[in-house]
């Protein structure tokens, strides 16, 4: 075959080649070319239960979906604006817009979970959505019976002095927390009530009191009953201290077999070398986050 035919037949082919190459377009992008995810921001704000704020230790706040769209979880720590106030803050930036849940959980100072609650707000692009959370306790219930018997209650107290207990006394519970940051908050009230007439008596004479407290954290706990005597001026108290289990599958029972606190020394025997708090309230500390 002679050469010349070839050559024009491999130079055609270039040549075609290079007129496709002329003629090729670049790949057309059709969008707006922003990528970035539309979004929004919120001031988060919680109360603590004054009576619980100087045991809260940490207070966290998480954000998720709530409409059904997953989205990437967000964690933050939350803080207390005012020094020992008990409104706990926190603000989130970038949130995907949409439905989102706010949940904010409050941890003690044993990092034991005390308080939690959630909100759902939806998030608009370019705004900051206000939240506001309420909390509520977190726990098992405990049926504290309280018993005071002639027969374990101490000496220089009889029969009608304990007859006349229900009419003139207030009880206190509080719950002991053993690690607690500060001394004076080394204990939690739980309840205090003027006991009125609202003592059963038992068949051996005794006094006994059921009260029920529902939402105690979880777990090995101990916990002090005091009874103070109003007509005595403060010179008569009984008081007890017990350990009791809770869970949240069953209802924990627990006794209170009050014996007289003979001196103040032996109040603080009774409650574990801790000060009682006036009137069950307790100190109020800036927690260190």
């Amino acid at each position: 075959m002679p050469i010349f035919p070839k050559l024009m037949k491999r130079f055609c082919i270039l040549f075609f080649l290079l007129l496709l190459g002329c003629n090729a377009q670049p790949f057309e992008v059709i969008g707006s070319g922003d990528l970035r995810t539309e979004t929004g921001s919120a001031l988060v704000s919680a109360q603590i239960p004054s009576f619980a704020r100087g045991l809260i230790h940490r207070v966290r706040l998480r954000v998720a979906a709530a409409d059904g769209n997953a989205i990437r979880t967000i964690e933050r720590e939350m803080n207390f604006p005012i020094p020992g106030g008990s409104l706990s803050v926190g603000q989130v930036a970038d949130i995907p817009t949409g439905k989102r849940r706010f949940t904010v959980t409050a941890f003690d100072t044993d990092g034991v979970l005390r308080f939690r609650g959630s909100a759902d707000s939806t998030i608009a692009f370019g705004a900051t959505e206000l939240v506001q959370v309420n909390l509520q306790p977190i726990g098992g219930t405990v049926n504290f019976r309280t018993v005071i018997d002639l027969a374990v209650i101490g000496t220089g107290v009889d029969a009608a002095t304990l007859a006349g207990l229900p009419a003139t006394s207030v009880l206190d519970v509080l719950e002991l927390l053993p690690d607690a940051h500060h001394t004076r908050l080394a204990m939690l009230p739980l309840l205090s009530i003027g006991l009125g007439d609202q003592f059963s008596v038992l068949e051996n004479g005794a006094l006994s009191r059921l009260i029920r407290v529902s939402q105690i954290p979880t777990g090995n706990r101990r916990f002090v009953a005091h009874l103070r005597d109003l007509s005595s001026s403060g010179t008569l108290a009984f008081a007890d201290t017990i350990t009791a289990t809770v869970d949240t599958l069953q209802v924990t029972e627990a006794v209170f077999r009050l014996r007289k606190v003979e001196s103040s020394a032996g109040l603080l025997e009774v409650f574990n070398k801790t000060t009682l708090p006036r009137d069950s309230t307790v100190v109020v500390v800036t927690p260190v986050f």
